[in-house]
């Protein structure tokens, strides 16, 4: 069982996401028909459990899009449990790490290479493809850069094997730069520079969310580089689709 999201980012390809927050079937049903390479649930910043995923990871399934999860720290028994349920990868917040990382990520991996416990599970069909998912599933590993000791490190956590790319958490790092929100400010742009200079040394994608909705802004994303784009988030598509007009309201 390989796993296409991760040779999609080893080949350098662009890879565009959805974000879920509202962990309703139907919501990622239509957000898979989009065209999305993958959509990640967030576990980070809804109130989504562990049971709230299989229904979600079903729908996206079904059109060949690869379910990331967003956990809410690097919680090694919470990521084994979400690979176990089908996710094809984990995207973790605030690293700054790279040992601290490399730890985490050993409890996502089947020995030899980690410490991952063998079970039948949802991801191997509770059995059916159990040698297919053993051999040859490797988990999408993305590490969130968002603080000054995240930028910091970005060439030491990009050097770990088991990453696949960087994503940037510009909200939270212009906020630990003391510039919340201003993604103008030169000490972010050149935070951004550094990373993205980091992902070229180390033949790594860079990875960013593009939070607003907009077509335009996303492909200035791409146009930029990068190349793990996560787009708007299911409550900001909608509410951007449906605010009244302010003279009506």
């Amino acid at each position: 069982m390989n796993n296409i999201l991760k040779e999609r980012l080893a080949s350098n390809k662009v890879c565009i996401g959805g974000w879920i927050t509202a962990p309703i079937p139907v919501v990622a049903e239509a957000m898979a028909k989009l065209g999305f390479h993958w959509v990640a649930v967030d576990m980070e910043h809804a109130p989504i459990s562990e049971g709230d995923l299989q229904g979600v990871f079903i729908a996206l399934e079904k059109y060949d899009v690869a379910p990331m999860v967003r956990l809410p720290f690097a919680d090694p028994s919470l990521g084994r449990r979400v690979l176990d349920a089908g996710a094809a990868g984990l995207i973790v917040p605030a690293v700054e790490d790279a040992i601290e990382f490399g730890e985490f990520a050993a409890h996502c991996f089947y020995p030899p290479k980690g410490t991952r416990g063998v079970g039948l599970s949802r991801c191997n069909g509770w059995g059916e493809t159990f040698e297919d998912y053993l051999e040859n599933f490797q988990p999408v590993l993305i590490p969130q850069i968002e603080t000054v000791h995240g930028v910091a490190a970005a060439r030491e956590i990009l050097a770990l094997d088991e990453v696949d790319a960087i994503f940037v958490g510009p909200y939270d790092l212009s906020a630990n730069l003391g510039e919340r929100g201003d993604f103008s400010a030169a000490e972010f742009k050149k935070s951004m520079e550094a990373i993205r200079h980091a992902c070229t040394s180390a033949m790594k994608p860079a990875g960013i969310h593009q939070v607003d909705p907009d077509p335009n802004a996303l492909r200035n994303q791409v146009e930029a580089g990068f190349r793990f784009v996560a787009y708007g988030t299911d409550m900001i598509a909608m509410r951007a689709a449906l605010e009244l007009p302010k003279n009506i309201q």
